[in-house]
């Protein structure tokens, strides 16, 4: 056999519905059609956090708001979701039929930032691209519309590293990578912000990624466009490691890289 494929299973770019799912008290906010959600968490969710599943506040959009426009519903439900769910961010993704009716969900979702709330958007259309490219978009997002307005202010914390490695409910075994990685990075003396799954410390870890001495990429590619994107905002410098450390040797030898990396 010449070549392998590794964690084949993808979707389309609303998937990233999973890696809301997947920060603490986090909750997406769908303004997509019937069915979107359910079908993505039928194919890639293994749990539904603080508010996946069935809880996922969705518009539904139907013959009607493709006629005339959705953006008066997105705001009934985004509404009802403040009301119903007590969350710390709320994260509102777009859907095919949105995309394409052209609905400002910039707009109907800047009124809410505007008054102070925990909400940010982007546009994941299904037909824009997949949930690995659809990750990075949200957490982008989140560190331009939540980070930059609630975070700490930009000073660096010594040890401090960020970790981009596993895209969340890829694989049985996406949240037992992230403990184990950041077991063995404080391991080394780092704080580590490991941002997803249950180790992570949820919104309030996600507020000091400005403070980090550098970010971690511990995957083939996802999460580089993070690592760039925050190196280009805030002149963090990151690692890149192309694989998930396994084994001793493989271990010892990202170990050794990072420490390389720690003034």
């Amino acid at each position: 056999m010449s070549s392998f494929i590794e964690q084949p299973r993808y979707s389309c770019a609303l998937g990233a519905q999973q890696s809301v799912v997947a920060i603490k008290r986090a909750v997406p906010i769908l303004h997509a059609g019937p069915g979107c959600s359910s079908k993505i968490n039928s194919l890639i969710g293994q749990g539904e956090g603080y508010a996946g599943g069935n809880t996922i506040p969705c518009t539904n959009v139907g013959e009607s708001e493709i006629v005339y426009g959705g953006e008066h519903r997105l705001k009934e439900v985004i509404e009802g979701s403040f009301r119903v769910i007590d969350a710390d961010l709320y994260v509102v993704l777009t859907g095919c039929t949105s995309d394409i009716v052209g609905d400002d969900v910039g707009r109907v979702t800047a009124d809410y930032q505007n008054l102070g709330r925990p909400i940010v958007f982007t546009e994941t259309g299904g037909f824009k691209s997949n949930n690995y490219v659809s990750h990075e978009k949200v957490v982008n997002a989140i560190i331009d519309q939540y980070v930059d307005k609630f975070g700490s202010k930009r000073t660096t914390k010594k040890g401090l590293v960020n970790v981009f490695s596993v895209i969340p409910y890829q694989d049985p075994y996406w949240n037992g990578n992230l403990q184990e990685l950041k077991r063995i990075l404080e391991g080394i003396g780092l704080e580590v912000n490991i941002l997803f799954g249950q180790d992570s410390g949820g919104i309030e870890e996600w507020k000091t990624i400005p403070e980090a001495e550098f970010n971690l990429v511990i995957s083939a590619w996802a999460g580089l466009g993070i690592a760039e994107h925050l190196k280009n905002k805030y002149g963090t410098p990151y690692l890149h490691f192309p694989y998930l450390p396994i084994g001793g040797n493989e271990t010892s030898k990202f170990l050794r890289q990072v420490g390389e990396c720690i003034p």
